[in-house]
């Protein structure tokens, strides 16, 4: 260590001494200052009096002198200027009235002179006591105390006075979501007269409710109810729920012939984002909310209706002196969101259990499953089917329950293009197989054998460029397509051993005459790409016969996936005469994608609406094309348009395929859905062979004409034909 760095560190070591002793300094006199304070003693100041000028070191207090008021006091007295006050709460309007002495002369005394119904009462005495309504006489039109008749509705008096109807205090507007394609008048518009449909008893739905308040009046012991509707609020429920609103009133009138009390109450369930939610709504005695609200559901999701259920059994509170009643609506079997074994089964006893040491009657308007039946059976309800088609001839029912067919034929169509994604295209068989010696000359040797076989080909077949592959390339695969014979030959080289398949070419192979199929992962695998229609061939070498599949066969996938991947195009008619039957097509699609869910298969799907809007309703005019992939919520968001206007099928798939993007390594297919015979300004022939060109599968659901381009197009491209539900007996215009 230098003399600099000794000297350095002894100034650092004077410094850090400095501020060590300043701070004890500092802290030092903190303390010393701070005792001083506390040790202090208390000053007090005080003066000294004479106890004899006490009463001088009083204070005088001087009395201020009094106001004098402005103006004069008033010498009349309150009660004489006071108003009267009387409130009139009997009235519909309770307001405050003032009333003041009348200033003209009262002509005669009120106390003078007494009526005569005063002194003369007849000699008349009454006995009233408790009346009930079951055993009370009725009208003469009625057979029974419990035959009901329609009742004047909404024009009622009870109706009108609780808010509903012309006259009504506090009038609701309906949505009016029901009253499209519905039958008859709405509520309140077409009255209930002899001659109205509505009283001939036209509407299904109508005629069940009537059935569950029949029953409820002629099984009650008491004169007051409640009823609960338990509403499934799946979207597939709409139009059912809309129809229940609708005809709730058929309910009310029964009631109010039977001089019953009644409270209405309402829950709904549907399995959302969150699982399934139970929303209820308090008993009220009027109708015309309890409609207002059915019409303001909200739809979406699935159903639980069993836990839905027993909620509403656990969390509706019901009146003491009330008879108890639910009103199951749905139109599909009771699940339960439990998966643990046996769990729908002690859910479904559960709901029976509960339901009878509550002793709530359970009534359903729903799917004629055993449960529902045994539930109603158990606890003294009645069960009765949903009803179905309440639309126009040309309309499906809008539920699962009167679909039951339509559904099953998607699900048919669903496992068939499970099927067909592992369905070869054609196949090649061995011809020869020959070894190739030392001193043989690779064409020759080929041409030799080709002569042998009896196969012909052009002169150009056999060029240099294509016996090349085979001394170069001798895992690839070379095709020669003999379109004069419809033939294909495939030609393969392995070392010294040359085989030759052949097979018959299908009639829509449109590829050149000569081809070469790569490689793909291993020497029995090729692939063969069609860039004109962007579809890629796999081929699979199995013992002696070479197949052909359209697309990507499972072994060929990059992912390695044992599942094959479809495409699937949905072409719907948007013409007028199909909105009736959007409902049902829906859920058809929607049973269709929950099969393909489960299915080991891959798919995506699309849909491609065509209609020809001449006519008021232009939502689709021409070919609209909905590119893959759609989901089953954007899919019915599309079919929200009005449907409207003609259709033509040929011109619809020659303008709409060909923007289909299909997956080259995909199975393609195409489901058709109209309800009209075949017409078009194309002929019939470009469309089929724009079809087998690119290898898509046709499936059907339409006109049932054996002799319609419909039926061949089915037949000719390895597709299905169903009929179409309500069909349409021939092409109308603008329908």
């Amino acid at each position: 260590m230098n003399r600099s760095e000794r000297r350095q560190r002894s100034l650092n070591a004077c410094l850090i001494a400095g501020i060590v002793h300043l701070g004890l300094a500092i802290l030092f006199t903190f303390f010393y200052y701070t005792r001083i304070a506390y040790n202090m003693d208390d000053v007090l100041a005080a003066d000294l009096i004479k106890v004899d000028d006490s009463e001088k070191q009083k204070r005088q207090l001087i009395r201020p002198p009094l106001k004098k008021p402005i103006t004069a006091k008033t010498t009349k007295t309150i009660a004489d200027s006071r108003p009267r006050h009387v409130a009139l709460k009997a009235s519909s309007n309770p307001i405050d009235e003032t009333v003041r002495p009348s200033e003209k002369i009262l002509m005669h005394s009120a106390t003078e002179d007494i009526s005569k119904t005063v002194k003369e009462l007849p000699e008349v005495t009454s006995d009233a006591k408790l009346l009930n309504s079951s055993t009370a006489e009725i009208a003469k039109s009625v057979a029974s105390p419990y035959e009901i008749t329609s009742g004047s509705g909404v024009k009622s008096l009870r109706q009108r006075a609780k808010g509903d109807g012309d006259g009504g205090f506090h009038r609701l507007k309906s949505t009016g979501a029901a009253d499209v394609g519905s039958l008859g008048k709405g509520i309140g518009e077409g009255g209930s007269g002899e001659n109205s449909k509505e009283s001939k008893g036209t509407n299904p739905f109508r005629e069940a409710l009537k059935e569950i308040a029949n029953h409820i009046i002629a099984t009650r012991t008491l004169d007051k109810v409640n009823v609960v509707f338990v509403l499934d609020t799946s979207a597939s429920m709409r139009d059912n729920i809309q129809e229940v609103a609708d005809n709730l009133y058929t309910m009310t009138d029964a009631f109010d012939l039977a001089n019953i009390e009644y409270h209405f109450g309402m829950s709904e369930f549907s399995v959302r984002q969150k699982g399934q939610q139970l929303l209820t709504r308090s008993l009220l005695p009027d109708a015309s909310m309890l409609r207002r609200r059915m019409q303001e559901v909200q739809l979406s999701g699935d159903e639980n209706a069993l836990d839905a259920l027993v909620d509403t059994l656990n969390f509706m509170e019901f009146h003491a002196d009330a008879e108890k009643h639910l009103v199951l609506v749905t139109d599909e079997p009771v699940s339960t969101s439990l998966r643990e074994e046996n769990a729908k089964e002690n859910m479904q006893d559960k709901v029976v259990d509960e339901s009878q040491f509550d002793e709530i009657r359970v009534n359903v308007l729903g799917f004629p499953e055993p449960f529902q039946k045994r539930l109603c059976d158990a606890t003294g309800g009645i069960w009765q089917q949903i009803p179905g088609d309440i639309r126009n001839p040309t309309s499906l029912p809008n539920n699962r329950v009167g679909n039951q067919k339509f559904l099953r034929v998607f699900r048919e169509i669903a496992m068939d293009m499970q099927r067909g994604s592992r369905k070869m295209f054609f196949s090649l068989d061995l011809k020869f197989d020959v070894v190739l010696e030392e001193a043989d000359v690779l064409l020759n040797k080929i041409q030799q054998q080709f002569n042998q076989t009896n196969i012909a080909t052009d002169a150009y077949t056999f060029n240099l460029e294509k016996v090349s592959v085979l001394e170069n390339h001798t895992n690839d695969l070379w095709l020669i397509s003999d379109n004069k014979n419809q033939k294909i030959y495939a030609l393969k080289r392995d070392d010294d051993n040359i085989s030759l398949y052949a097979g018959n070419s299908p009639k829509y192979w449109s590829l050149d005459e000569n081809l070469i199929a790569r490689t793909y992962q291993n020497a029995n695998t090729w692939t063969l790409t069609d860039h004109i229609y962007n579809q890629v061939y796999t081929l699979v070498r199995n013992n002696d016969r070479i197949n052909v599949y359209f697309g990507g066969h499972p072994s060929t996938k990059r992912n390695r996936s044992s599942e094959p991947i479809i495409d699937i195009m949905v072409m719907l008619d948007y013409s007028r005469s199909m909105g009736g039957k959007s409902q049902a097509i829906m859920l058809g699609l929607s049973e269709m994608l929950g099969r393909l869910s489960i299915l080991p298969v891959q798919y995506r799907i699309g849909l491609t609406r065509f209609a020809e809007g001449k006519d008021a309703i232009k939502a689709v005019d021409g070919v609209i094309v909905g590119q893959m992939p759609l989901n089953e919520v954007i899919i019915e968001s599309l079919m929200q348009d009005p449907f409207g206007g003609d259709e033509h099928l040929i011109d619809a798939i020659i303008e709409g395929l060909p923007k289909v993007k299909f997956s080259p390594y995909a199975q393609r297919f195409l489901l058709v859905l109209t309800d009209e015979p075949t017409t078009g300004k194309h002929p019939a022939e470009k469309a089929l062979r724009l079809c087998q060109s690119l290898g898509v599968s046709v499936y059907v659901i339409g006109h049932p004409d054996p002799n319609d381009f419909q039926t061949e197009l089915a037949k000719q491209t390895r597709g299905i034909f169903y009929p179409m539900p309500k069909h349409l007996d021939k092409a109308y215009p603008y329908q």
